[in-house]
């Protein structure tokens, strides 16, 4: 996309030829394409029409404003989606499964069983 692009499709908006810079001439070329398109029965061609008219109205605004702000070639992507809520306990499982990650298993000893004793607990002095 060139700078002069913009302008040239401008100028096709409305009929206009490349020598054609008289505002009166600008002017009358728009007021025609507004006539043929009017704003009720095509809104998107008097959309196109009314910028083309804007645009050469003042093309030294534009043209300093496309130097200083260079449009992006691609439109900006939309904002991330919002994560959907855990269910519930699924940080308890998180950290399970963490903690099985980092274990390791070559250190692992099986511990002997204990059996229950029966009767009074031992006295310590």
């Amino acid at each position: 996309m060139s700078l002069t692009s913009s302008f040239e499709e401008a100028r096709a908006a409305l009929g206009l030829g490349p020598a054609e810079q008289d505002p009166a001439v600008i002017k009358q070329a728009y007021r025609r394409a507004v006539a043929k398109h009017p704003p009720d029965l095509d809104p998107d061609a008097f959309r196109r029409v009314r910028d083309a008219y804007e645009l050469l109205r003042d093309p030294w605004a534009r043209a300093q404003d496309m130097l200083h702000r260079p449009l992006p070639q691609v439109p900006p992507p939309g904002p991330p989606t919002e994560p959907a809520a855990a269910p519930r306990g699924a940080s308890a499982v998180a950290l399970l499964r963490l903690a099985a990650m980092r274990a390791d298993p070559d250190t692992w000893t099986a511990a002997a069983p204990t059996r229950a004793r029966r009767g009074r607990p031992k006295e310590t002095t």
